[in-house]
């Protein structure tokens, strides 16, 4: 197969799933597995998440259209973010999705329309002092989404919903970004949730944590554990057998099954080290231009001789198109293969066709291989931009 391309592993890909539905059914039965679209947005794998009963959570008009097209109704979609369009807010209301109010345009649509027999939750704004710094940044300045229980917003946001809707099934949202991924930041969220709860005697439908959850890496938090905490600072305030669980991994699902393959296009040396230029870059695998370190793998026809420092870099003109530094490896020569693991989460969908163009997707399944997406061609591209 030509270089460069993804493949996905459809075996890891069931058993991330599995591993994760499982903790849920043992740990809190009335539960469900919403699945990031924003993570990974391929067509074939929400068709094949679809098939296995998870649900979809999308944050925008796009990818709850796009969720739609790959098979799910309304009722098995998680509408999140703060940027809902009128029409499809109201699509997902009437529909029964799972709406997760995150803005001062939410809170004035559900005036508006005063929607009956909804499902409606709540985003909080979990203050950052709930967690340590270790665990969580933005210790200054506090998190951007959601409705601030402090300043009074969290109780006006509940005010309106049950006032201007009827029959509710209300829900609550949180959902932090952390650095660790640690139990603690969990616990945290759940017990800040439960003290919500009392306070304000909620009676709730549900309750949607969401992602940054590890997922296939040995040695971090299981989906077992991260449940158990959740449940364990929760069930002194909610009937785990009546109030649903919503649970939204990302990556925890797709991150650890996708590899990017690629070819080494060119190698030379300069004054300071030997310059291994190949056919994949960083558009493909980190998009933030942040990252410095991956697993990955080499193979060689012919290995060579120990090079004490080697950057390899993608094929853009941008000089700092450097997706990692080796040190005392063998030297990299024309042909060579580099393979990238765990690369599936914020790569292949959300790249932008910078120079080069989408690569082909396939799949591993128990019967071969399968493409699931054509590399893009350069009359494909004509058509998006024209």
């Amino acid at each position: 197969m030509k270089t460069p391309f993804f493949l996905i592993s459809e075996s890891k890909l069931k058993n991330n799933i599995s591993t994760f539905q499982n903790a849920l059914t043992d740990i809190w039965p009335n539960s469900s597995l919403a699945y990031s679209v924003k993570t990974n947005s391929l067509p074939w794998l929400l068709k094949y998440l679809k098939k296995e009963n998870v649900l979809a959570e999308v944050v925008s008009d796009e990818e709850y259209h796009l969720a739609k097209l790959c098979g799910f109704p309304d009722e098995e979609i998680v509408f999140n973010g703060p940027i809902k369009g009128e029409e499809t807010i109201n699509t997902a209301l009437v529909g029964k999705a799972y709406v997760n109010i995150d803005s001062q345009k939410d809170l004035a649509y559900i005036k508006e329309s005063q929607p009956k027999n909804a499902f409606i939750g709540i985003r909080v704004n979990v203050p950052p002092e709930c967690f340590s710094e270790s665990d969580m940044g933005y210790q200054e300045d506090g998190f951007r989404f959601g409705f601030s229980e402090k300043n009074g917003a969290f109780a006006d946001a509940l005010e309106i919903v049950k006032k201007n809707s009827y029959n509710t099934k209300l829900g609550l949202h949180l959902h932090c970004n952390s650095i660790t991924r640690s139990l603690a930041v969990y616990r945290a969220i759940s017990k800040y949730a439960a003290h919500l709860i009392q306070k304000y005697d909620l009676k709730l439908s549900f309750i949607d944590i969401g992602g940054g959850f590890f997922g296939g890496v040995k040695g971090k938090p299981t989906p077992e554990q991260y449940i158990s905490c959740i449940k364990e600072e929760l069930e002194v305030v909610v009937n785990v057998n009546e109030t649903k669980l919503i649970a939204e991994p990302g990556s925890a699902i797709i991150g650890s099954v996708v590899d990017l393959h690629t070819t080494v296009l060119d190698a030379k040396d300069t004054d300071y080290a030997r310059i291994v230029t190949t056919d994949g870059s960083r558009v493909h695998i980190d998009p933030l231009w942040a990252r410095g370190r991956y697993m990955y793998s080499i193979e060689q026809k012919e290995q060579k001789n120990s090079r004490e420092k080697q950057i390899v870099c993608g094929y853009t003109c941008m000089d700092h198109d450097r997706l990692m530094i080796i040190e005392n490896q063998p030297q990299l020569q024309v042909g060579d293969k580099i393979i990238y693991h765990r690369v599936g989460a914020y790569s292949m969908t959300f790249g932008g066709m910078f120079i080069r163009y989408y690569p082909d997707v396939f799949v591993e399944t128990k019967d071969g291989i399968e493409k699931v997406r054509a590399a893009i061609s350069t009359e494909e591209y004509i058509r998006v931009h024209t």
